[in-house]
This record gives structure tokens, sequence and C-alpha cells, in this order.
């Protein structure tokens, strides 16, 4: 064979490995959440607890019209941001918690526990734009001008939102104060992908137009490079 047709083959058959077993790990994550549903009400009580106290309270106040597209996207990032915190973390500390952390490592090499783990924050931080987004919308009467621009800032900062809280729950499996160690972790790493996903939901609102979306395209370069050095460093931290 070939060198460079052999080099190409083997790194196909070492991709495909690591996905084989991220997927693995995601199944097996999915399937325990059906069973306990404990990241996932964590997540969404959090969000429609915080979603009508919001409404209530904002209903109350008379807001000028071109105020709104701002409020409205803090307020709907804020949402997101902090409902993700208070359930994310899980993904790592249950397999503390459970004893099957050892295990885990013995079968399926770090990044494919990372990218099982990103999948199943992923899947979760999608069950919660599915029913937060459309029903803030409804209720906070939020109208969106370019509602494509939105959607995809919603994608990419969904992306860049999971990447670097499952880097981060990776971190802080094996500590004491976890919760606390969580939020105050991934703030400062998740504040620039915050104001970037404001803007562009901003922008989407009141339908200023701009070439090639530039938020999202921030958002997307975030979660790549997030993603990226994930894979890089978390063989360092899930071996120690």
């Amino acid at each position: 064979m070939h060198p460079t047709k052999s080099g190409r083959w083997i790194t196909q058959t070492v991709s495909s490995t690591y996905l084989t077993e991220a997927v693995a790990i995601w199944l097996r994550d999915l399937r325990s959440e059906f069973r306990t549903r404990y990241a996932v009400n964590s997540i969404l009580m959090f969000a429609l607890t915080t979603l009508v106290a919001v409404s209530f309270s904002i209903g109350s106040f008379r807001i000028e019209e071109s105020e709104r597209p701002f409020l409205y996207a803090v307020l709907l990032w804020i949402i997101l941001v902090f409902s993700a915190l208070s359930g994310l973390s899980r993904s790592f500390v249950k397999e503390q918690e459970a004893g099957t952390m050892d295990i885990l490592k013995l079968s399926a090499r770090p990044q494919a526990v990372f990218l099982g783990k990103l999948f199943f924050n992923l899947t979760m931080l999608g069950v919660l734009e599915l029913i937060i987004v459309p029903a803030f919308i409804l209720l906070m009467e939020y109208k969106i001008k370019f509602p494509g621009c939105f959607a995809a800032m919603m994608v990419t900062g969904g992306l860049g939102l999971g990447a670097g809280t499952t880097l981060v729950a990776a971190m802080i499996a094996q500590a004491n104060a976890r919760g606390a160690l969580f939020s105050a972790l991934s703030f400062p790493l998740l504040l620039p992908l915050i104001i970037t996903a404001i803007k562009g939901s901003e922008r989407a609102a009141y339908g200023i137009s701009a070439a090639g979306w530039p938020e999202v395209k921030i958002a997307a370069a975030y979660a790549v490079i997030m993603i990226t050095v994930s894979l890089l460093l978390f063989p360092l931290i899930w071996e120690e």
C-alpha cells in the first residue's frame, strides 16, 4: 500500500474508532438521563421558572419599542446560560458519584469521552432551546425581523456554550464545592460568547443588515476553538 494511502486509512480508522466510542458514551448517558431525568428537570425547571418570572415582571413596565430587542436578547441569553449552568455540570460529576469514573477511563479514549459528554450536553441544550426560545418569543412578544440570523445565532451560541461547559465540568468533577466552582469558572470563559450572542440576537431582532452575519461567525469560531483546545487539554485533565 502507498504510504500516503496507508496514513490516510489509519487516520480514518482512528477517527472512526473515536466516533464510535463517543456515540456509545452519548447513548449511555441519554439512557441514564431518561431513567433519572435529573439534568433535564433541573435545566427546564430553572428556565421555565425564570421565564415566567421575567415575563410577569417585564409585563408590568412600559418599555419603548426601540429598547425591546436589546433587553429581550439580554434576558433570553441570561435564561439560557444560567439554566445550562444549573444542570450541565452533572455530565462528569455523576461518574464520580456513581464510582464509574475509573471504568470509563479504562474503556474509552479521553478524546472519545469528551466528545460523548459534549454530544450529551448539546442534546440537553437543544431540548432547552427548543422549549424555551419559542416560549420566550410568545410570552414576551419578541419580534424578530431576521429569523434566519436569529436561528443561526441560537445554534452557534449553543455549540459554544456546550463546549465551554463540558470542559469546565470535567475540571471540577473531583472538587468538593462543585456547584459554586462550576459557575465561577464557566462565567469568565463564556463571557465573550454571551456578549456576542446578545449582540447577534439584537441585530436579528432589529433587522440590521450586515454582510455575513459577523456575530454568528464569531460564535462559530469560538465553538471550533473551544472544542479543539478541549480535545488537546482534556487528556491531561482526565488522566489526573
